[in-house]
């Protein structure tokens, strides 16, 4: 039975045995184990990722070097730099082999380097992997056209459209230009395109727009309705190039590396020679001939040559 605790109990004369203590982790210790954890999942499944990026930005250096070479007009150093380019960016794709942007990249580098067949090979190669993103297929809408394929090059911009309505991306304005440009350029549907291009006109003046109905009227062969459009293009793309000069000449002495301020400066340059050669075929067509010789001849000004059908 149990004792009765009301009585006086005896005292035991052994000594207690000490209890022991329950063993305590300091938080040190649960974060050491925790970061080793997140390292070591790191490593197995982000440092080759980080190793590839490294490769990358050697590549991208490379390139960048070819471009301003070839802007120098230094043909052999501009060929050195995207062989180096393209070694680089394959050390990097083979620590991570499925990076769809590093792909797309050197899709981008063949188009570039005028290798247009095997660009179009690899974005073809990486919509059938990845399915129909926008990046992709506004790459190889750029290929199909370089390659003289406007109905392929629409056809993906439908689909750029398409996903525009729902995502937003790219913005409505932007994709809705690229597609009514397409058509012009490849003389499809331009009676859509003139819809496209002016529905986009209710949400962005930009300069380029204005530029893609104007020739999209030419195209129709609405000379004077194209030249009320091209004109204040022409007046605004110069403008865009000379703010651009401005900044440069201001904060020269601040930039530490002026190769990518000089590259754009020469995009920009290109878009400007677009318009003007647009608004040259214009005034040849109202016989404005005088006019249509000063566009021409500023069109070999800022890109070294004469514009042609494949300037767009």
């Amino acid at each position: 039975m149990p004792a009765d605790r009301t009585l006086p109990q005896p005292t035991s004369r052994t000594r207690r045995e000490a209890q022991k203590k329950p063993t305590r982790w300091f938080p040190w210790t649960s974060l050491l184990l925790v970061s080793g954890l997140f390292f070591g999942v790191y490593v197995v499944l982000d440092a080759p990722r980080e190793i590839g990026r490294w490769h990358l930005a050697a590549a991208n250096e490379h390139w960048t070097e070819a471009e301003y070479a070839a802007l120098q007009g230094d043909k052999a150093r501009a060929a050195e730099n995207r062989d180096k380019a393209f070694a680089k960016i394959e050390d990097a794709l083979k620590w991570s082999p499925e990076e769809p942007k590093w792909l797309l990249q050197r899709a981008q580098w063949k188009l570039d380097a005028f290798r247009g067949e095997a660009a179009l090979y690899e974005v073809n190669a990486l919509i059938a992997k990845n399915g129909e993103a926008v990046g992709p297929l506004e790459l190889r809408a750029l290929i199909s056209q370089k390659l003289g394929k406007h109905g392929d090059a629409v056809k993906d911009l439908e689909t750029v459209n398409n996903i525009s309505k729902v995502s937003g991306d790219p913005p409505r304005a932007t994709a809705l230009n690229s597609l009514a440009y397409a058509r012009a350029i490849g003389r499809i549907e331009l009676d859509s395109a003139l819809k496209e291009i002016s529905e986009a006109l209710k949400s962005d003046g930009n300069y380029a727009l204005l530029d893609t109905r104007g020739f999209i009227y030419y195209r129709q062969g609405k000379y004077d309705l194209a030249m009320k459009d091209l004109d204040p293009a022409a007046v605004r793309a110069e403008q865009t190039l000379a703010l651009f000069r401005q900044h440069i000449a201001k904060h020269v002495r601040n930039v530490p590396d002026v190769r990518n301020d000089q590259l754009n400066e020469k995009k920009i340059a290109r878009d400007v020679a677009v318009v003007l050669y647009h608004r040259s075929l214009a005034h040849d067509k109202l016989h404005h001939t005088a006019a249509a010789q000063r566009d021409r001849k500023r069109v070999r000004e800022l890109i070294g040559r004469e514009g042609d059908e494949n300037l767009f």
